[in-house]
């Protein structure tokens, strides 16, 4: 059972995760024309406004049903899964907030829009760019590796303790 202060970290997180998600959306939406980008760093980074109907990185365009659907299968694995876990360790109990409200994020977006609104362009000037990403896709992989990591040095203290 998730301590009460755990539950509070983990919804205050999530909310400030998905309030910070939606704000950056719709200032975008509010003040780059679609299809269009803001130079930030000499070609390096721009702010720009596109649409994504697929899942991260563009993977399966037009799905939206089967992602949404996706999305709250993995809100409610992430609950079940991570409710031991975050009981017994706080920043664990922050990686969960931090997915929950980014899959919250892009959720409403793909019900509400039928596409997620992108923005972060990162690549090399007059080169390569990345995948255009957001605020929720950011929190949703960065806790994914920052959870990866706690674990991976939890297995490492247990392996310790045992030999």
């Amino acid at each position: 059972m998730l301590p009460p202060r755990r539950v509070v970290l983990i919804g205050a997180l999530a909310v400030v995760t998905f309030g910070l998600d939606r704000f950056t959306k719709s200032w975008v939406v509010a003040n780059i024309p679609l299809g269009e980008a803001r130079e930030v760093a000499d070609g390096w980074a721009r702010v720009a406004n596109v649409r994504n109907t697929g899942a991260a990185f563009g993977l399966l365009p037009e799905r939206t049903s089967l992602l949404s659907l996706l999305s709250v299968v993995a809100v409610l694995v992430i609950l079940y899964y991570y409710r031991d876990l975050a009981a017994r360790s706080a920043p664990i109990a922050f990686t969960l907030g931090m997915q929950l409200g980014g899959a919250a994020g892009n959720l409403v977006d793909r019900v509400g829009q039928g596409y997620v609104t992108d923005f972060v362009d990162v690549g090399i000037p007059d080169g390569w760019r990345f995948w255009a990403f957001n605020v929720a896709d950011s929190s949703i992989v960065v806790g994914i590796i920052i959870v990866t990591f706690l674990l991976w040095m939890e297995e490492r203290r247990a392996t310790r303790s045992s030999t």
